[in-house]
């Protein structure tokens, strides 16, 4: 199964959907290690870690919790994982 993380592609779409939201969002820094993507997001002067998992989990972690939520499920859709996901069939 290939791994389901962010290519350049999704990267873009990913930048995208959160500057509609956040005119001010930075993606600071991407860790790329062998099982997952760790990306440093700046959002309105506070710093929020979005982690992708190769089997397409993704977690974020950062001050307020709700930015961190609603960046987690940009990325679900982005990725078209978790309950965002399309249905199957």
């Amino acid at each position: 199964m290939p791994p389901k993380w962010l290519t350049i592609e999704t990267l873009i779409k990913l930048v995208k959907r959160m500057r509609e939201r956040w005119p001010d969002a930075e993606v600071e820094r991407i860790v790329q290690k062998r099982s997952k993507q760790i990306l440093y997001i700046r959002i309105g002067g506070k710093m929020v870690k979005l982690i992708v998992y190769r089997d397409g989990r993704v977690r974020a972690f950062g001050e307020p919790k709700g930015v961190a939520l609603a960046l987690r499920n940009i990325a679900e859709r982005v990725l078209g994982v978790g309950e965002h996901r399309a249905p199957e069939g």
